[in-house]
């Protein structure tokens, strides 16, 4: 299986299309008294031409799955909890419903996908834009529903070259055949425009709408783990799940309770995604390698040796050394 894109190439993953948006940190989950801190993720009007995908609007902004309308983005914060009705149970008890996603959103080389999951595919005469998209990963098909994967990584150097570019690292669960959602705890470099790493957990997209947890910040060389995971009893098909984004070094965890929707069974021990990137030199320090890497069935049971595979890389332009290397519970992805 191939899970990228590159220039010349479309990856499309039905119901997985996800926006650039704005996003509000709380400043806790019980204090509420203090105004938060505002961030906004890397718009695209702020890309210069040949790394903006043609027909996304300005205001749009980059997330982990693609680029959406600021109004088609969610917060979930700390002690809430998005449910599969798409209302969000705020830590308080109360429920309120996210607004509905009523603008099309694009995929990572810029094909449309109108509200209502229509696709129009990017005309073969537009010039797509610089790299973007699904470098490499390590993932395998499971024949049985997936209850929980948990893998550690370091954070990496910045890059070299800092321009406009994201860079997102992660690991991650989806359905197959038929992708309803993606669960992905995600470290993030220039993912607000501001140059440096941060921390959230997402899951998009229920009806078009991206969900987040409040990110955190993290530095290079700190660690961190992602771990994604039912909340039920073994053998359960949970509607119940949780995605930890943990800095270990710093103790913050960014944290998302959602319901994945259908059984999990694609299973990615570690991702590179990318935005804009037109050198070698706008990666981070490399190469990076997601180990401990634990994948459990729904029955608890740990599956000793992941059928780990790799991405085809070899249209990607820039060429920059890509590889990828495994074993049961690691992979190492170079750039």
């Amino acid at each position: 299986m191939k899970r990228f894109a590159s220039i010349g190439r479309v990856v499309a993953r039905a119901g997985i299309i996800a926006a650039m948006f704005s996003v509000t940190l709380s400043a806790s989950a019980a204090d509420t008294s203090q105004a938060a801190p505002t961030l906004q993720l890397t718009r695209v009007g702020a890309m210069p031409a040949t790394a903006k995908p043609a027909g996304v609007p300005d205001d749009y902004v980059v997330t982990p799955n693609g680029y959406f309308s600021p109004d088609c983005v969610a917060t979930v914060h700390a002690g809430d909890q998005l449910q599969k009705n798409g209302l969000i149970k705020r830590a308080s008890g109360m429920t309120e419903k996210a607004a509905t996603c009523g603008k099309a959103n694009f995929t990572l080389q810029g094909e449309r996908v109108e509200a209502d999951g229509r696709h129009t595919l990017r005309s073969a005469a537009t010039p797509p834009p610089a790299q973007s998209g699904w470098v490499q990963s390590a993932n395998y098909a499971s024949s049985t529903p997936i209850g929980r994967i948990v893998a550690t990584w370091t954070v990496p150097g910045a890059p070299t070259t800092q321009s406009d570019q994201v860079i997102y690292f992660f690991p991650g669960l989806e359905q197959l055949p038929n992708v309803q959602s993606i669960l992905q705890p995600v470290l993030g470099w220039n993912g607000y425009g501001d140059k440096a790493w941060t921390l959230a957990s997402w899951n998009c997209c229920v009806d078009g709408t991206t969900f987040h947890s409040d990110p955190i910040p993290a530095s290079a060389g700190d660690n961190v783990v992602g771990d994604t995971y039912s909340t039920c009893a073994a053998g359960e098909a949970c509607s119940t799940w949780k995605i930890d984004s943990r800095n270990t070094t710093t103790g913050q965890t960014s944290s998302l309770t959602t319901n994945p929707y259908a059984d999990l069974t694609w299973v990615f021990g570690g991702v590179l995604e990318v935005y804009s990137v037109a050198t070698c030199g706008q990666y981070p320090g490399g190469p990076i390698t997601f180990h401990d890497i634990e994948v459990y069935d729904r029955n608890n049971q740990r599956v000793a040796s992941p059928p780990w595979q790799g991405s085809d890389t070899s249209g990607i332009d820039p060429q920059c050394n890509y590889g990828l290397s495994t074993t049961p519970t690691s992979a190492t992805i170079a750039y």
